[in-house]
């Protein structure tokens, strides 16, 4: 999805650029960076105005693999902490949504559907009066060193697959499953289309001045 977006938009920034010389070199993978800042701005402007339907905005991954990891990573991690727990990493969401950002974390046939917690109110899960024993997961939401987020499961039974159903930060991350078709990851045609429109204007607008800018050694009188 981005890379066909960023090889979309370089070819309207060089239509838009056409005639001018000195044109400065442009990056695709700097334009797929830029793509991602741009669509998170586009989702937070239109979420704040009720422009965009929710599930609109939602992606699902059916097949993350769940291991056991040891807890000394995970802020939870406490003394009495001694056995590995449930773990899967998942991609970045949209942190701005707070806890709109995440829909579903559970079973891929939908049967088990774990609490999501995403702060430290996940530790007095087990003081709750009703529902103390049912399954719930933490989602640590920074970034570990595959710049994903580390999420652990308890109460759940041995699942060996977890599915994911949220607003995700970076469509690029939901590549890495092979579960996730082009299709499911290309469902913001509107929205990509308003990036493209943005961006585009704004790269075209940016290298149109600096080519205008005079050159440092440039003496001609005005």
């Amino acid at each position: 999805m981005i890379r066909k977006l960023a090889s979309a938009i370089y070819n309207d920034i060089v239509g838009g650029l056409s005639g001018l010389t000195g044109t400065p070199s442009i990056s695709l993978d700097q334009l797929m960076d830029d793509i991602v800042d741009e669509r998170l701005q586009v989702i937070k402007e239109y979420s704040l105005k009720n422009l965009v339907p929710r599930n609109d905005l939602l992606m699902s991954i059916n097949c993350i693999d769940v291991n056991c990891e040891s807890l000394d990573k995970c802020p939870c991690s406490t003394d009495s902490f001694t056995t590995p727990q449930l773990h899967f990493e998942m991609p970045q969401t949209i942190n701005d949504l707070q806890s709109e950002a995440i829909e579903f974390i559970g079973s891929i046939d939908r049967e088990i559907q774990l609490k999501i917690y995403t702060n430290t109110a996940f530790q007095y899960h087990k003081y709750l009066r009703r529902g103390f024993d049912k399954p719930y997961v933490y989602v640590e939401p920074t970034p570990n060193d595959h710049n994903m987020y580390d999420a652990w499961i308890y109460n759940a039974p041995m699942l060996k697959k977890v599915s994911v159903i949220a607003i995700f930060k970076d469509p690029r991350q939901l590549a890495e499953y092979k579960c996730c078709t082009s299709e499911e990851v290309d469902n913001l045609s509107f929205i990509s289309a308003e990036v493209k429109k943005r961006l585009t204007e704004k790269k075209i607008r940016y290298y149109r001045s600096l080519v205008a800018q005079p050159h440092p050694n440039d003496q001609t009188p005005r």
